[in-house]
């Protein structure tokens, strides 16, 4: 499947592999014209799931998003910085942050991470 083939991202059930999807990142276009590469793999009302790509020293700069988020590092490392607080992520760290919450993050090595972020409960 080619980078602008369309595929399903909310199917009732999904299964990745994700070292060959890591491999078709660094392998994009996207991959070798920017200092990141970023793939949608699950995008329902409810959770977006992304598998991100960083070379060594990229950051993606202060931002957040509505819903809370998980980051789940795959390869290499990441210094994750928010609320004041810096944790260095590796292979096999795991982080939960709350909704809206200010992060950045940084690459301390060519590193593959998935983001997972939730859309907040209605408070009606």
């Amino acid at each position: 499947m080619t980078d602008s083939e369309h595929r399903a991202l909310d199917l009732p059930i999904m299964a990745f592999a994700t070292e060959q999807e890591i491999a078709k990142l660094k392998a994009s276009d996207q991959w070798r014209r920017e200092s990141r590469a970023a793939l949608t793999l699950v995008k329902t009302p409810v959770v977006t799931i992304v598998l991100v790509a960083l070379h060594t020293g990229a950051v993606l700069k202060e931002h957040h998003a509505e819903g809370p988020i998980t980051v789940a590092v795959l390869e290499g490392a990441i210094r994750f910085k928010a609320s004041g607080e810096e944790r260095v992520l590796r292979r096999g760290g795991l982080l939960a942050l709350g909704r809206a919450i200010e992060h950045e993050v940084e690459a301390l090595e060519e590193s593959a991470f998935v983001l997972t972020v939730n859309q907040p409960a209605n408070h009606s």
